[in-house]
């Protein structure tokens, strides 16, 4: 069931098994946790405004591989050089990142998730992890082992069995993520689409999941009725407690309703035809859903989210030149105290600091929208790394409790951060300084 604090309170609970930090329900108007009593951590009140950081982690992900760990990985017996183990797939654990993978944001508690990715050649293994970025010292945690781990029972995953979406244990096979993952407050990482499905990437299913943050594992929540190319965008919409997602292709928005767990197809809206990866975020204050696409002109459009019409409202200049261009690759982050876009996707090692925004006019769906970026204070000396090539998607993102945004591109790096806001004018009992 879904608990919401009162409004002026946050707590912090900790776990005695997985996440040190549980998933808590959001609250409304995505405030910074300085405003609601709860203080930054330390990491975080040390950054100035306008900076970036490396976040201080007790680890990074492949200090938790599964494939080096010999109570997990049955192939360390005979070879204990093995770096794959049975699930290794072409990249071994950096799959659950490298082709074109993302990740979700649990705003409530602060935990950045990493839910099913993989897939297609380049990685068989379905664990899910997660960091909760609102610990003094964050830490990666892995609910639950791999399909094949020892503990799992070990089992053949290049079966031929894609079209059925599952490995012979009935845990779902891993997928490229693109911008499938949502984060449902009180209820857990929510893939909008399975798809295609390891090893193959031709086959695989329209299931919709729902993942127990607790255990690692995932519950089959409905089917997605509307046939569209996998790599879409999905987001979530708090103001009707609802996923939202549009394929790429030829497309209808569709619409998830979490009470009823049903999709809605709004074949009286405006039908897409745009095969390239689409991200996909709700703007509540306009009640507007932006789409970035590399294949719309100027990189985005506007869906109204009453009547599901697409609009082309158009630019006052060009997006920035770091960008490349924007996309579903760059992710898609509302920041309403911004009232824009945010995105990231830098390919330039000179230009990783710099933050791209798309500004909203009075009338966002009329009237053209302005690109911007972020100003980087003089004595930042932190530079994040480049993306990948594949993409960034969900892996860059706002977080309101922390005021700032956070990146994450390989598995052996810590995650960036981004501040909005002064970390020293909080005191440590969250209270702003006079």
């Amino acid at each position: 069931m879904d608990k919401v604090d009162h409004p002026g309170r946050r707590r912090l609970l900790q776990a005695a098994v997985g996440l040190g930090c549980l998933p808590l329900a959001r609250l409304a108007g995505a405030t910074p946790r300085s405003a609601l009593g709860t203080p930054f951590p330390t990491w975080r009140r040390a950054m100035a405004a306008n900076t970036w950081r490396a976040i201080p982690a007790a680890n990074t992900l492949q200090q938790i591989d599964p494939a080096r760990n010999p109570q997990l990985n049955p192939y360390l017996v005979g070879n204990p050089n093995d770096n794959r183990g049975p699930w290794g797939g072409a990249l071994g654990q950096a799959g659950v990142i490298l082709p074109w993978c993302g990740a979700c944001y649990d705003n409530g508690s602060g935990t950045l998730w990493l839910p099913l990715g993989g897939g297609h050649g380049d990685y068989a293994g379905n664990e899910a992890y997660g960091i909760c970025l609102a610990d003094e010292i964050p830490q990666w945690r892995m609910p639950r082992p791999p399909s094949g781990s020892m503990p799992l029972g070990q089992i053949t995953l290049a079966d031929g069995q894609e079209a059925t979406g599952n490995y012979a244990d009935g845990r779902p096979r891993a997928i490229h993520s693109y911008n499938k993952h949502v984060y449902l407050p009180g209820r857990g990482p929510f893939c909008a689409v399975q798809g295609a499905t390891f090893q193959s990437g031709q086959a695989g299913t329209q299931r919709s999941l729902l993942l127990n943050t607790s255990n690692g594992e995932w519950e089959v929540r409905t089917t997605h009725p509307a046939a569209a190319v996998e790599y879409g965008g999905a987001c979530y919409d708090a103001t009707r407690d609802a996923v939202w997602w549009i394929g790429a292709g030829t497309a209808w928005l569709t619409r998830y309703d979490v009470a009823s767990n049903q999709w809605d197809v709004f074949t009286g809206g405006t039908q897409a035809n745009y095969w390239n990866y689409h991200a996909l975020t709700h703007a509540p204050q306009h009640d507007i859903l932006v789409m970035l696409s590399a294949a719309l002109p100027q990189g985005f459009a506007i869906w109204d989210a009453t009547t599901a019409q697409l609009t082309h409202p158009g630019a006052t200049n060009s997006w920035p030149a770091h960008l490349g261009q924007p996309g579903g690759q760059a992710g898609c982050q509302w920041v309403p105290g911004l009232n824009a876009v945010a995105l990231w996707h830098n390919r330039n090692v000179a230009t990783t600091s710099a933050v791209t925004l798309l500004r909203a006019p009075a009338d966002p769906r009329s009237q053209p929208w302005t690109w911007d970026t972020l100003p980087v204070a003089a004595g930042n000396t932190v530079t994040p790394t480049i993306g990948q090539a594949n993409g960034t998607f969900g892996r860059f993102g706002y977080a309101p409790g922390l005021d700032g945004f956070y990146l994450l591109n390989d598995v052996d790096e810590p995650v960036y951060f981004f501040a909005l806001s002064d970390g020293d004018l909080i005191f440590a009992n969250g209270f702003e300084a006079a």
